[in-house]
């Protein structure tokens, strides 16, 4: 059985637009718009903010008469030697997984470098900047101030969008009973779903069959296994 190469497809129209992300998504199309210079999206991992940052990108990128760079930052590679390179090279920024381990004096220089005309940056995070439990005041009362945007756990519209794309990122068909079978034994959350189909479709390739519902029995059994596991560790 021949396994085809995972792909993460990011663009607007493989976004799955549902209640639980749609003011997330609203957010991002308003720039240039904003009424403020930043944006901060949070919400549960594999919810979907990194796909909202490239949207947000390609979304500077249709209101600028000529393309620029715009990086994707992990919020800890950030540090006081290169953050003035960063604010020299590049008005715009996504700075995703911002989180109390950040380095918290250059996020202070960042904020301010940051925060004139023309320069914007998205921040992504699991919880809101009030609750990141940050240290320095200066820092903490700028995140706070900043325009916030949950996505919220899936609903079930979008447990479905989600399996059908993570499905299909990975070039497999299922069935409507197969479908079906794991929204009624998964758990209802956006990272359980992504390690399910991953754990679906290693099955199905390590048996050389296509995917069924004895395969996502398997994953299921698995990974709920493993999660026991954990708790242990």
């Amino acid at each position: 059985m021949l396994k085809f190469a995972h792909q993460n497809f990011l663009g607007e129209e493989d976004f799955m637009i549902t209640p639980c992300n749609q003011h997330a998504y609203m957010a991002i199309k308003m720039w240039p718009n904003w009424n403020y210079f930043a944006l901060n999206i949070f919400g549960p991992k594999s919810s979907g903010k990194s796909h909202l940052a490239h949207i947000w990108i390609n979304t500077i990128q249709n209101n600028l008469p000529r393309p620029v760079q715009i990086p994707i930052f992990q919020a800890h590679s950030i540090n006081m030697k290169n953050l003035n390179k960063i604010s020299q090279e590049y008005p715009y920024l996504v700075i995703e997984n911002l989180d109390s381990n950040i380095n918290e004096e250059a996020f202070f220089h960042i904020y301010n470098n940051y925060n004139i005309p023309n320069r914007s940056i998205l921040f992504t995070s699991l919880l809101p900047p009030s609750k990141l439990g940050l240290k320095l005041p200066d820092l903490r009362s700028r995140l706070t101030i900043i325009p916030t945007v949950e996505i919220q756990q899936p609903d079930d519209d979008m447990l479905i969008a989600l399996i059908a794309k993570l499905f299909n990122d990975r070039q497999i068909i299922i069935s409507q009973e197969i479908l079906n079978y794991i929204l009624k034994y998964s758990e209802r959350s956006f990272s359980y779903i992504t390690k399910l189909i991953e754990e679906i479709d290693e099955i199905s390739w390590r048996y050389g069959r296509a995917v069924s519902i004895p395969i996502v029995k398997e994953a299921i059994q698995n990974l709920n296994q493993n999660q026991q596991l954990e708790l242990f560790i």
